[in-house]
């Protein structure tokens, strides 16, 4: 028996309908020789620490690093009933197909259960980039043998036990280290480095301080008397470090020098150029253009583009970050282009000058990598009145890029000019539209006929009068705060933020922070957790995203480092590493991460002065905790100290510190008794708890002697 495992029930439907598995069943399909089940999304999840560690809470450092032998997963609540379908099935699999979605996730996603389930049969890969009835007949007859992607989830698992190791480790030492009541203190692996992105912003618009700079403008007129504007070069000597002038006097100079002055072309040059259309669109891409022309969030649009592909089977693949075509779908080309028509007849003009003989250099097997742009599916069956607004809009979006690469070239001609008046430089650029092409479909005729600086057909050589000279006073702008979109590209293209030359070129390549699938939901788990915050379309950083970063060594926040571990997946991904190597890399730089974090813990002021509640007992710093009854404090110092006190509104409830008495403690005959406050009497207890938990009854001012020692089976209480 052959089965089919699928990602989602919508994937698993229109598989089955292809396959002829027309009997539905409770959590599959089947008929015609086939069966096929699905996996909810991830079935299994990993475990949690204190399924590695006994004792684990509270939190303390003491515990850490906890890195698991044996990794395990475990059961997803949420979805038992599924598993326990699929684990029936697979137990009487003779071979199993995969068939969710064709990433390293969904890779992961089947073969997680294949290994819960212990099972050892044949395996094969169906690889799917749309759900249409013709995308999937086509796959089904390129089915791969499983051991081509097995790969993919390698890396998977690196990703994601890379993901825990970091993040749990560092959350748990970070708020054992930090939290003052504030609840958990998360840390990962790719939220962190975002999370610097945005305070590096943020931090340099509030520094930022505005200056002036000066643009000198002098028009000149040629032999003919046609007038063209050019812009001066500023030297070197004279240049910030943005190429600016910043001296008014200097600029002010060299209009009285030209001003009225005989120049000289010293270069002009013309010709037609042409630009190619821009590729289709990737996730991040789309994500990017749907926040600044939809306003729609990250998040948002994934979840847009996810239902335009499940659910309307309109759209290909969304979660890929190629934005190339594979030759072999040009073929399709006039199908698309006929759907197009009918379901945006706005659109219908422009499909009439679409040429599927021009071939676009978005055309291009050598650079797919696992999937490819994002473009308008071959099925027939959509309709468009089915579609949410937002559907239509993103929709259409993807579609316009898709028509784009039938466009044609845009071609314009293209004028340079420099004017040379003594030791002074002038220059100048036009460009003027011939064939607007594919911006037709992008940016409209509007914009492609606008002219922004005419200039005539001059001669190098030639002779030039300036007719006027002006000082134009210009300010310097603060970058733009991230929006979702540009957040969304700065972690694809972090290594823009790198200055290290070698490290720069390392990145140029790489996926940057976090995938395609991923970086959505961080930026949302940052929202969540207060570290980030929207002001309309912008993202801005909280001050409890500030302080967390304050407190973290510099190789937790660095982009560079999750950057280059993203490198190593590949790696595991291409089959040049194994899961092996990768996981000992990650243990070790948890363990270097550890340290660093002590030693920024051991600069921190202690005590007394700096502490808004001492411990009565040592004078650490107290520190208010959640438990399962409420709020408590207790000792910073914890397990050295294991005071603990009640909450009162937001305060301890203070009591006298401890006063060691006279008596010895007759239990461990090591210590002295001191008398403590109970909460409904006094009582004496052994200094040297927790190591000795003798206690006595207070009888006169003094134990009892004549009462046995009650022992401790729970904390000391206040």
């Amino acid at each position: 028996m052959k089965l089919y495992i699928c990602e989602k029930p919508s994937q698993g439907r229109d598989i089955a309908k292809v396959l002829g598995a027309s009997e539905k069943k409770d959590g599959f399909m089947t008929g015609n020789g086939a069966i096929v089940t699905w996996c909810l999304g991830h079935l299994l999840q990993q475990a949690t620490p204190e399924a590695y560690c006994d004792k684990l809470k509270p939190w303390r450092r003491s515990v850490l690093p906890v890195i698991p032998d044996n990794w395990q997963c475990i059961p997803n609540p949420k979805t038992t009933k599924q598993l326990t379908v699929v684990k029936k099935l697979v137990k009487s699999a003779t071979d199993v197909v995969i068939a969710t979605d064709a990433d390293r996730e969904g890779e992961a996603i089947a073969r997680e259960v294949l290994d819960f389930c212990h099972y050892k049969g044949n395996i094969e890969r169906l690889w799917l980039s749309a759900l249409d009835t013709a995308s999937i007949k086509k796959a089904l007859n390129a089915i791969k043998p499983g051991s081509s992607t097995e790969p993919l989830y390698q890396a998977a698992l690196g990703r994601s036990r890379a993901d825990w190791l970091i993040g749990m480790n560092m959350t748990m030492a970070t708020t054992a280290s930090f939290s003052k009541g504030e609840g958990v203190l998360s840390v990962g692996r790719v939220q962190t480095p975002t999370l610097q992105l945005v305070v590096n912003r943020d931090l340099a618009i509030e520094n930022f301080k505005v200056s002036d700079y000066y643009v000198v403008e002098a028009t000149f007129k040629s032999l003919n008397n046609e007038s063209f504007i050019t812009t001066w070069n500023v030297p070197e000597d004279e240049q910030d470090s943005q190429g600016h002038c910043i001296k008014r006097s200097v600029a002010e100079m060299v209009c009285s020098k030209i001003e009225h002055q005989t120049a000289t072309i010293e270069s002009f040059s013309e010709g037609k150029k042409k630009s190619p259309p821009p590729l289709c669109l990737s996730l991040s891409s789309l994500q990017k253009l749907a926040s600044s022309q939809l306003g729609l969030g990250a998040k948002e649009t994934l979840e847009v583009a996810q239902s335009l592909y499940e659910t309307h089977k309109a759209t290909t693949y969304p979660r890929t970050d190629c934005g190339y075509l594979p030759t072999s779908q040009l073929g399709e080309a006039n199908t698309i282009l006929n759907n197009i028509k009918q379901l945006l007849p706005k659109l219908a003009p422009m499909v009439e000058h679409c040429d599927t003989r021009f071939k676009s250099p978005t055309w291009n097997d050598k650079k797919i990598t696992a999937h490819h742009g994002i473009i308008p599916t071959t099925n027939s069956n959509i309709t468009i009145d089915a579609m949410s607004d937002k559907e239509v809009k993103v929709f259409e979006l993807i579609t316009r890029y898709y028509l784009a690469q039938f466009l044609g070239d845009y071609v314009y001609a293209q004028r340079k000019v420099t004017v040379a008046v003594g030791k002074h430089t002038f220059s100048a650029t036009d460009n003027t539209p011939i064939e607007p092409g594919w911006k037709k479909a992008i940016v409209g005729d509007k914009e492609t006929a606008e002219k922004s600086n005419p200039i005539p057909h001059l001669t190098q050589g030639d002779s030039v009068e300036n007719v006027k000279a002006d000082v134009l006073t210009k300010q310097t702008k603060p970058p733009a705060r991230y929006t979702e979109g540009t957040l969304i590209q700065a972690m694809k293209n972090v290594a823009k933020e790198i200055e290290d030359k070698e490290l720069k070129k390392i990145l140029k390549d790489t996926a940057g922070i976090g995938t395609e699938a991923t970086r959505a939901n961080i930026i949302e788990i940052l929202l969540k957790r207060a570290f980030l915050k929207k002001d309309k379309k912008t993202i801005l950083s909280t001050e409890k995203g500030r302080t967390l970063l304050e407190k973290l060594p510099l190789v937790v926040k660095n982009p560079t480092t999750t950057a280059q571990w993203e490198q190593m997946l590949d790696e595991v991904a291409n089959g040049n590493a194994t899961l092996s190597t990768f996981m000992q890399g990650q243990a070790q730089s948890l363990h270097d991460m550890l340290e660093r974090l002590d030693n920024i813990v051991k600069t921190q002021p202690k005590g007394d002065s700096h502490a808004e509640h001492q411990c009565p007992d040592c004078k650490s710093e107290l520190l208010r905790r959640k438990g399962k009854k409420g709020f408590f404090w207790g000792c910073s110092r914890y397990p050295d100290c294991s005071t603990t006190l009640q909450d009162d509104n937001g305060k301890p409830v203070m009591r006298k510190p401890q006063v060691l008495s006279h008596h010895d403690c007759p239990t461990c005959k090591q210590h002295k008794l001191a008398k403590r406050q109970g909460k409904k009497s006094d009582y004496w207890a052994c200094s040297g708890y927790p190591d000795c938990k003798a206690i006595f009854w207070d009888k006169g001012n003094s134990p009892d002697f004549d009462n046995l020692p009650k022992p401790r089976t729970q904390k000391r209480k206040a």
